[in-house]
């Protein structure tokens, strides 16, 4: 596919995404979300910014398989987007022949992996198949198989439709005290932000080393959502997403919009959704698993010890720990001044009864050889 504009795996591509014009990544964006008609008015610098630089983190980590994917410039991608959304419902290998039937030298690899990267992009779940796999892989990612006799819908809604059978019927209420600060400050959670929908709020890591999967790119599940029915993604999907991040994000917290900035997490200048705040986890269905084993961590006993010395939900508890610890530790240092001072007497008088019997030694006849002085 031949193009004059943005190459897409140029060395500096990251930072030509960064720095594209607002009419150009309007246009990007109008591509991802035809129903925005998004203009350069209306344009938030600061709501796209993650996606602009995800999209160039992974196109930069691709660089030296250039030659592995049909598509090689920016408006080649987008035009493979347009022809994914137009026939969504084909089964990939159909997808790739359509595709493919316009250029004469494209070859069925090149094609499918390049559709597969701009599914990854639009959609934010990670399709990669293993046998067109190239670049660099986290393993902490789940990949999404996408088998050629299957349409995109299908696939993406599998990974999600698993999550629905499984839903438990906890019934834990949500309170404000449920926010990824006071887990981060209560439960030592790591946070690790991901680019893979499917891997949102995934708990990972032994007892104390908890790592916590957080999707970051909520203008993409808004601008989802705002599409026209069917959406790829499900709605109840893209609605749980979202209301998950204002329920652990909460809208005019200090707290939490100091930590998003210290991460340089951009989503939380958007409001939350015109849905009313969720007050138990019956409200939700994908995600219900996952913020209940976030509630047990957060309402249950410290996992390790300096969860257990920090941990001040229980004020009387934490008081009494701590009073204990600074007795024990007074206590500790004033037996061992008192023993200090005792050994030192003990010395003094050890060195006094020495002396004493040496002298009544010395006065015996014959004295000893080598200790009295003549």
């Amino acid at each position: 596919m031949t193009s004059t504009n943005e190459r897409l795996f140029s060395k500096s591509v990251y930072t030509d995404l960064v720095r594209l014009p607002t009419q150009r990544k309007c246009h990007v964006i109008n591509t991802f979300w035809p129903h925005l008609k998004l203009d350069e008015e209306a344009y938030i610098q600061e709501d796209y910014s993650d996606l602009f630089e995800h999209i160039g983190r992974v196109l930069s980590s691709l660089h030296q398989h250039e030659t592995k994917f049909d598509d090689k410039f920016l408006d080649s991608l987008l035009a493979t987007l347009t022809e994914l959304t137009a026939h969504r419902i084909s089964t990939k290998e159909a997808l790739v022949t359509k595709i493919k039937s316009k250029y004469s030298d494209a070859r069925d690899d090149a094609v499918a992996r390049s559709v597969e990267l701009t599914a990854r992009l639009w959609l934010g779940v990670h399709v990669s198949s293993r046998q067109l796999s190239v670049g660099p892989i986290n393993p902490r990612d789940t990949r999404i198989e996408w088998p050629n006799d299957q349409p995109l819908d299908q696939i993406v809604a599998a990974q999600f439709r698993q999550r629905f059978l499984r839903a438990v019927d906890d019934e834990y209420s949500l309170d404000d005290s449920f926010t990824v600060v006071n887990l981060k400050a209560i439960c030592r959670i790591h946070i690790r932000w991901t680019d893979n929908l499917v891997d949102h709020l995934k708990l990972e890591g032994p007892r104390g080393h908890r790592i916590l999967s957080i999707y970051r790119h909520k203008i993409c599940l808004v601008n989802h959502l705002k599409g026209p029915d069917p959406t790829v993604i499900e709605r109840g999907v893209l609605d749980e997403a979202i209301r998950t991040l204002d329920l652990l994000f909460p809208f005019g917290d200090l707290k939490t919009a100091e930590f998003l900035k210290a991460e340089r997490v951009h989503f939380h200048s958007m409001p939350p959704s015109e849905f009313s705040q969720p007050i138990n986890l019956a409200e939700f269905t994908y995600w219900r698993n996952n913020l209940s084993q976030l509630l047990r961590l957060l309402n249950g006993p410290p996992e390790t010890i300096a969860q257990t010395l920090l941990d001040r939900r229980n004020l009387s508890q934490f008081a009494t720990l701590w009073v204990a610890i600074f007795g024990v530790f007074f206590l500790t240092i004033l037996f061992g001044i008192l023993a200090t001072v005792y050994s030192i007497k003990q010395y003094r008088i050890a060195v006094r009864s020495y002396e004493l019997a040496l002298v009544l030694a010395c006065r015996e006849d014959p004295t000893i050889p080598g200790f009295c002085q003549l």
